[in-house]
């Protein structure tokens, strides 16, 4: 019996041991995945991107008569003092202007006095609009991008890769395929005028034998 006690004794030992190991093993575990977390949210912090701030004065400018673009806005309104960056919006497509646009100055007080004084100023038969705009309301949007110009635009870039595209020296088979989609075109046009009474029918010239 006495040996049975010291045998049941020492299974007790084990197993407050094993089990306080345990518990030890798991606390390191949790403290582990704590620090881990803790320093990861240090880490996306750090690379947080620090609030944009601005020391220059920027104003909006609304109901830009055609014409006066970017250069034109800059020459201009530099008789109140240093333009840093001027923008007009524009069409994403064609390049046109939309209408507004932003100019940025050197000093923040120039820019409040050029906003007071050019806000529903009569330019070729239009009223201006002029809103300063406080640093704290200011962001990198305004002038994102490059300057446009009246031969640099998407429109004109696109048009330009299609010429080249279209006189570029192509294959028999590619040759072949777009001689077979113009004359499905000249088939689909002849019904149609078939069914308004015009009967019309279209010879392709030199057209290859497919």
């Amino acid at each position: 019996m006495k040996v049975k006690k010291v045998k049941t004794q020492k299974s007790s030992v084990l197993n407050k041991a094993v089990s306080n190991v345990k518990q030890v093993i798991k606390k390191r575990d949790k403290e582990a995945v704590k620090k881990s977390l803790l320093k990861k949210s240090d880490d996306k912090d750090k690379n947080k991107e620090k609030p944009f701030k601005s020391t220059r004065g920027v104003i909006y400018i609304g109901h830009i008569p055609y014409g006066f673009f970017e250069n034109e806005m800059k020459e201009y309104f530099e008789q109140f003092g240093k333009v840093t960056k001027v923008r007009v919006a524009r069409s994403k497509k064609t390049g046109k202007s939309r209408g507004y646009g932003y100019i940025e100055f050197e000093n923040i007080e120039v820019a409040k006095i050029a906003a007071e004084t050019m806000n529903n100023y009569l330019m070729c038969g239009r009223l201006l609009k002029a809103t300063f705009i406080p640093p704290e309301k200011q962001h990198k949007g305004f002038f994102i991008g490059k300057p446009w110009t009246s031969k640099i635009y998407p429109k004109a870039v696109n048009r330009v890769k299609e010429l080249k595209k279209n006189e570029s020296l192509i294959t028999e088979k590619v040759y072949k395929k777009n001689v077979r989609r113009s004359l499905r075109q000249l088939s689909a046009l002849e019904k149609k005028l078939k069914n308004v009474g015009v009967d019309l029918k279209f010879k392709p010239v030199d057209a290859p034998k497919l």
